[in-house]
């Protein structure tokens, strides 16, 4: 058992000053004062601290990125410590650019390891093209039979895109639906935004001419030009989400 004593509390409402017991892995009491305990406890003081829900990033290359500028430029893996530091205990991994010299079975890896260290971790196949790798050779299969892939990776409206149709834009979006209501996941599309001036026009044509459900798409980069935030507020409008809109 752990006792956490004189926390303020964010539950995630503001709570105030509370003690915290905490069994295994479940909160059993949360309580002004905690005094009597029925066994050995381990006790933390945490006077002037702030005590939160842990925080979920949902755009992290947890394998590393970078690379544009050669290979030096390589970025490396992200360690537990830095994830822990910035509060955050679930994170969902991706590719960036590089698809070649990074691959989706050594983000597997990583995301298994990151979840045998402590934290939550899940992962997207695919990286910037169409086809992206996958590790069982179809996204769809990817989602389905590994837990940890919760959708695909594709970028759009960039100079780095395969620059896909909007036919082919709906198909993959159909595909990360259909796994995603086979898996019991989010099944999710996400994209990264570049800046072309096209914006989110590719999945504005995709919605119009087909029945996928809008939170299927998820830009990120969403603020990296004044155009395309336009365009994020007119797609949140619609029932959408963004992830990573810092970039």
């Amino acid at each position: 058992m752990l006792l956490i004593k004189n926390a303020d509390v964010y539950a995630p409402e503001h709570m105030g000053k509370k003690d915290i017991l905490i069994c295994g892995e479940h909160i059993e009491v949360i309580a002004d004062r905690i005094e009597s305990l029925p066994g050995p406890c381990k006790v933390l003081e945490a006077e002037g601290l702030c005590l939160t829900p842990g925080l979920m990033d949902q755009h992290v290359h947890v394998t590393g990125g970078g690379g544009e500028g050669s290979f030096h430029t390589r970025t490396p893996e992200v360690e537990l410590s830095e994830l822990i530091r910035g509060g955050v205990t679930t994170v969902l991994g991706l590719l960036g650019t590089d698809g070649m010299t990074r691959s989706v079975e050594n983000l597997y890896a990583k995301t298994a390891a990151l979840q045998e260290e402590g934290v939550t971790a899940y992962m997207l196949t695919g990286a910037y093209g169409n086809p992206g790798p996958t590790i069982t050779g179809e996204a769809d299969r990817d989602m389905v039979f590994i837990r940890e892939v919760l959708g695909l990776k594709l970028a759009i409206s960039d100079h780095r895109a395969p620059h896909v149709t909007t036919r082919e834009l709906i198909q993959l979006a159909s595909k990360v639906r259909v796994a995603g209501m086979l898996s019991g996941k989010p099944g999710m599309l996400v994209l990264h935004m570049g800046d072309d001036p096209a914006c989110l026009d590719p999945v504005f044509e995709a919605l119009r001419d087909s029945q996928v459900p809008v939170p299927i798409f998820r830009p990120t980069h969403v603020n990296r030009n004044p155009a395309l935030l336009e365009a994020g507020w007119k797609f949140l409008e619609m029932g959408a989400m963004w992830i990573s809109p810092v970039g």
